[in-house]
C-alpha cells in the first residue's frame, strides 16, 4: 500500500488571501494550502477505502510557515501515519522551492458515502 503522496500546485489568483478574505495581500491563503493539503491526503486515502467508501475530513492542525507569490509551483505532500480503525490520520507538508511553508496533521474518517448523503437528507 502506497502511504505518501505529492502532487505540484501552481498559486493562481484566485487562491490568494485577499480573494478568499482571510487576509489583504496577494499571497497564498492559508485556507487553500489548507485545501491543498487535503486535495491530496484525500486522494491518498483511497488506497485504503473499499468500493461505496469515501472519506471526509474531520480534523485538520496546520502551521502557514511562509508566504508565497502568486504564479509560484508549490509541492504538497500527505503522509499516512496512522489507521485507528476508520480514522486515517495524515502528516502533511507543504514547500516552495526548498522552503518549507507549511505542515501539520489532517484527519480524515471513511464513511459509506450512500449512507453519509441519507443522514445528510434527514436533517434537511
Amino acid at each position: 500500500m502506497q502511504n505518501s503522496s505529492e502532487k505540484i500546485f501552481i498559486v493562481k489568483p484566485e487562491y490568494s488571501a485577499r480573494k478568499v478574505s482571510s487576509g489583504a495581500v496577494d499571497v497564498l491563503s492559508t485556507p487553500m494550502m489548507i485545501a491543498f493539503m487535503e486535495d491530496v491526503s484525500f486522494n491518498l486515502a483511497k488506497n485504503v477505502t473499499k468500493e461505496g467508501e469515501t472519506t471526509v475530513g474531520i480534523h485538520v492542525d496546520v502551521k502557514h510557515l511562509n508566504p508565497v507569490p502568486i504564479g509560484a509551483e508549490i509541492k504538497v505532500r500527505s503522509e499516512l501515519i496512522k489507521i485507528d480503525g476508520k480514522r486515517l490520520v495524515f502528516s502533511v507538508e507543504a514547500y516552495w522551492r526548498n522552503t518549507k511553508i507549511g505542515e501539520g496533521i489532517h484527519e480524515r474518517y471513511i464513511v459509506n458515502e450512500n449512507e453519509f448523503m441519507k443522514k445528510i437528507q434527514n436533517l434537511q
